[in-house]
């Protein structure tokens, strides 16, 4: 069949659903761009925690479908300093002394394209950082965001694209809070594993801040293999091995789904991979493709460790990712 496009209402929210062969997908610009659903059609298996209701997304933001993180994860106090000028960023949380997961998250963005050709289908959306208050105030430079999705019979591509229109660099770094739900509709935990290549781990605090330090990734070798993922609790970041092409496999042998997540080695640095760590609410699975690790600007590490990098005046950044389901 050839791709389909509809214009939807999802909770309230004007969306975009599009449908393929094989997956059907809900693109919600308000909510931050956010790809809020996708279901393998074969079979009508979720394969993103979707909210039931607009008060669940707003309550668990993060938790829900693929959140864009600009800039990723968390940053020591809400501040930092870049080549001479000073950055701050909302702290809403009194009991959390850092921010977390950028200003992009929450924004409104405006759908720009949504469109059919041939076997594919795209739904581009884009944010105004001088028209958009909260994302200017914390980055007061003038650039431009693009996320294109780009849907075919059996896979998602995010293309992000990072364009300047100022007069001084600006640091930036870029992440996909993606979460899946684990075990599959139909799955078992105790069948599901994760495959991923990194040789370290960063040394994080209390506040989960990496110190600087590295250290042996203690599932190296079991991740490598697969990595069964109902004997672990994660909450923790992994430089990837960088002799490896930057991805994560999960497979649900019970629900018989494999998901190849992939990111664009030029760029993807980090992963976070987090599943509740023991909080009640488990039944999901989170691997958070990242640019740079958190609290990178603060991180006494060199840049090429950290993933912090510049986006020079006039300059842009394209970074790519992609999804692919196939059955086991």
């Amino acid at each position: 069949m050839h791709p389909t496009i509809e214009h939807i209402t999802f909770l309230g929210e004007s969306a975009v659903r599009v449908t393929t062969e094989k997956l059907e997908g809900v693109v919600v610009p308000a909510w931050g761009s956010n790809l809020i659903s996708l279901t393998w059609r074969p079979t009508g298996q979720p394969l993103l925690r979707t909210p039931a209701t607009a008060e669940a997304y707003h309550a668990r933001t993060t938790l829900h479908g693929m959140p864009i993180l600009f800039p990723p994860s968390r940053i020591a106090g809400g501040t930092f300093r870049f080549r001479g000028r000073e950055y701050r960023f909302p702290m809403p949380d009194p009991a959390r002394p850092y921010h977390i997961h950028g200003v992009l998250m929450r924004e409104p963005w405006r759908l720009s394209e949504a469109a059919v050709d041939g076997e594919e289908a795209y739904v581009e959306t884009t944010i105004v950082a001088e028209e958009t208050p909260a994302v200017y105030a914390a980055l007061p430079h003038r650039f431009t965001v693009r996320q294109r999705f780009r849907f075919t019979t059996d896979a998602v591509e995010l293309r992000f694209v990072l364009e300047s229109r100022d007069e001084e660099a600006m640091p930036w770094g870029l992440g996909y809070h993606t979460t899946f739900l684990l075990p599959l509709p139909g799955g078992d935990l105790s069948r599901c594993t994760l495959q991923l290549r990194a040789d370290k781990t960063w040394a994080l605090d209390e506040q989960l801040l990496p110190s600087g330090e590295l250290v042996d990734n203690p599932y190296r070798d079991a991740m490598a293999a697969g990595l069964p993922l109902d004997r672990v609790e994660l909450d923790d970041v992994f430089l990837a091995s960088p002799d490896a092409p930057f991805e994560a496999i999960l497979t649900d042998a019970g629900a018989g789904l494999r998901i190849r997540y992939e990111g664009d080695r030029r760029y993807f640095t980090q992963w976070v991979l987090y599943n509740g760590k023991g909080k009640p609410d488990r039944g999901f699975f989170c691997p958070e493709p990242l640019t740079w690790v958190p609290n990178a600007p603060n991180v006494n590490a060199p840049a090429e460790l950290t993933g912090l990098q510049a986006l020079e005046p006039g300059a842009s950044a394209e970074v790519v990712s992609k999804l692919t389901i196939s059955e086991v």
